[in-house]
């Protein structure tokens, strides 16, 4: 290998990677060659208009089945290690579990949630429709699970409280970024938030 691109391979993070403009390709690449410890840290790493900057590059992704993103094989909670686009309060984890019925649910594990709520979710395969027909998304409209599973809070609805305010007519659109890896949009009602995150399987 060339002197200057084994310096520049060497040299390679996400960050220059979409500071650069790379393809969804390379960042795939570069992530997927490394430790989950290591990619989960260069994912936490891009903060605010990164992330967005993120969802931008993977445009077009191979779409996520509900299986890669929980296998059925995984038995109990299986967590997610997060970052959003806002300035304060930007790490979360969102945590999932399959149910008897074979549903995969999910809530949002952060420092607010004693304020927010739990903000339960249904995670639901690709419409196949419209402008993110092929991205798996997360579905805070669903009803409420026929109970909490073991270890998690309490169900709270998210149109009640201050909740309304965070999770109320929501729906969380997700591309594949690499192996363990997504970033996703919000949208309430149809309409963009302009909110962005990254989930990262450590």
């Amino acid at each position: 290998m060339p002197a200057a691109t084994a310096a520049s391979s060497t040299s390679a993070t996400l960050s220059t990677l979409l500071r650069t403009g790379a393809p969804a390709k390379e960042i795939e690449a570069y992530l997927d060659g490394l430790s989950a410890a290591a990619r989960v840290a260069e994912v936490l790493g891009i903060t605010g208009s990164g992330v967005k900057r993120l969802y931008e590059a993977v445009k077009g992704a191979p779409t996520v089945s509900i299986e890669e993103f929980l296998p059925k094989s995984h038995r109990g909670t299986l967590i997610y290690e997060g970052r959003n686009s806002l300035v304060a309060f930007s790490r979360f984890q969102k945590r999932f579990t399959r149910l008897e019925s074979g549903e995969v649910i999910g809530y949002n594990h952060q420092t607010m949630s004693f304020v927010t709520g739990p903000g339960y979710f249904q995670v639901r395969e690709a419409s196949g429709e419209g402008e993110h027909g092929s991205e798996i998304y997360f579905d805070y409209t669903a009803p409420a699970p026929p109970r909490a599973p073991e270890g998690w809070p309490a169900y709270a609805p998210n149109e009640s409280g201050l909740s309304r305010l965070v999770y109320a007519h929501m729906k969380d659109y997700c591309r594949r970024v690499a192996r363990g890896v997504v970033v996703g949009k919000a949208y309430k009602k149809g309409v963009d938030q302009n909110a962005y995150f990254t989930l990262s399987l450590p």
